[in-house]
């Protein structure tokens, strides 16, 4: 045997080519992982364009009492009357709806979509307008409107009509008596000055995408939502109190004291009002519960792992024969083991996640443990493989779906795969593997 071919079989050399195919390895995966990028930014742009045709998130904040009153301007030399408006909050705050999602298809992506009845009934002390301003004169109750904001108006599939106190009316579009940022519904106020309590009550059919939310404006505020979807996604500055998630769909309640509102029960009706509010917001969003790009981002994160181990299983068969396996061999099983992503993100797009990762992990595994037992010349090797690949697959599997314990669950992996590969050959004499000679001829399929 040369001293080339005596460096070429020695295992310290084998194991930097593998190190360094492992390393290479990375291009396909990368390209791969640009692909995952382009299709899911497609299914973002889907789900936009499906918004803009049917309606987008939904904020819903309201009502909102719009006061204007006289009050007075300057100091003790010189005095003159001015216009303000005073934004009053309700006292109490009950909100319900009834939500029910749908899926609508464009193409291969599916986008979930509401359709639902908002309930909305608040209660109004009586107000005095020198409480928040010592300086008001008097308030203009004939020029007083009740406001609601909801962020995609597209949304509302009829006519509102609210009931103020004993008067009923329609909202229209407008700002009412302040000039806001963002475009709201308004009511006029008729029959109220303000010097008793008073109650506001509509009804909002409306339609929606991704997420509903609505913002606790009442000094005491509950809201209670309904839906046939059973993955909710719970956001906002405030959690629900009480919730009950299943298959069939979920309800949620929300109990929000004025402690967490921070605002004030009165304010000035300043342009950033309704903007400083919604920040407020607590809600539901419609979570898809099988992301494939998602997984599959995160299966390419430990595709590197999963090539390596396939060629350290592929060296200590070899170490432990008398049969050599080529670099470039080790780069066609590297090669098929990178598809695997490719195959992985092609077929969840069409028949789910979990369907197409057994299909692609079934057809890699076929490929590469005949490869490696045609290679060696014996049905075991490839078989060893095999099982080898099916842990890796299985164990992938795994942790993709337990996200919490991923971290852990890949260390003890990495750990065991180490521990298995030291006992496996704590006999080996290295030293002696390298003046064996090297069969050129393969011996017939077992």
């Amino acid at each position: 045997m040369t001293a080339g071919s005596r460096l070429i079989r020695s295992p310290l050399f084998k194991l930097l080519a593998i190190g360094l195919l492992t390393a290479l390895m990375v291009v396909p995966l990368l390209v791969v992982s640009a692909l995952r990028g382009e299709r899911s930014q497609r299914a973002a742009e889907v789900a936009t364009e499906v918004a803009g045709a049917w309606a987008g998130e939904q904020t819903i904040v309201g009502p909102i009492l719009l006061l204007p009153y006289v009050g007075r301007d300057g100091d003790s030399l010189g005095q003159r009357t001015v216009r303000r408006v005073l934004a009053v909050l309700p006292d109490r705050l009950r909100q319900s709806g009834d939500v029910n999602v749908e899926q609508r298809r464009r193409g291969i992506f599916e986008v979930p979509v509401f359709r639902g009845e908002i309930d909305i009934e608040a209660g109004f002390g009586a107000v005095d307008v020198t409480r928040s301003d010592p300086a008001a004169i008097a308030p203009v109750w004939d020029e007083a409107a009740v406001v609601f904001y909801v962020s995609d108006p597209r949304g509302l599939e009829r006519e509102v009509s609210v009931r103020i106190g004993a008067a009923s009316a329609a909202l229209e579009p407008g700002s009412g008596p302040a000039s806001l940022q963002v475009p709201t519904l308004q009511a006029p106020v008729r029959g109220i000055d303000g010097t008793a309590p008073f109650t506001v009550a509509t009804r909002f059919a409306l339609k929606g995408s991704r997420a509903l939310s609505v913002v606790p404006v009442g000094r005491a505020s509950e809201i209670a939502l309904r839906s046939n979807w059973g993955h909710p996604s719970f956001f906002g500055t405030t959690l629900p109190a009480e919730r009950e998630v299943g298959e069939a769909g979920f309800t949620a309640r929300w109990s929000v004291p004025h402690y967490g509102r921070t605002a004030a029960q009165a304010l000035a009706a300043d342009p950033a009002l309704l903007a400083r509010l919604s920040t407020l917001r607590a809600g539901v969003r419609l979570f898809q519960p099988v992301d494939v790009y998602h997984l599959v981002e995160r299966a390419l994160k430990y595709g590197v792992l999963v090539i390596g181990a396939a060629f350290l299983a592929v060296f200590l068969l070899e170490v432990l024969s008398v049969r050599a396996f080529h670099p470039v061999q080790y780069l066609m099983v590297g090669a098929a083991l990178a598809i695997f992503y490719l195959l992985l993100l092609s077929f969840a797009e069409h028949v789910g996640f979990a369907r197409a990762y057994l299909l692609a992990s079934t057809a890699v595994i076929g490929l590469v443990s005949l490869y490696v037992g045609l290679v060696f010349g014996r049905l075991r090797e490839g078989l060893m493989v095999a099982a080898e690949l099916g842990a890796s697959y299985g164990l992938l599997y795994v942790v993709l779906r337990s996200e919490d314990y991923a971290l852990v669950t890949g260390a003890v992996v990495i750990f065991a795969a180490l521990a298995v590969l030291m006992l496996a050959t704590v006999r080996t004499d290295w030293a002696a593997i390298v003046a064996r000679p090297v069969e050129k001829k393969p011996a017939a399929m077992s």
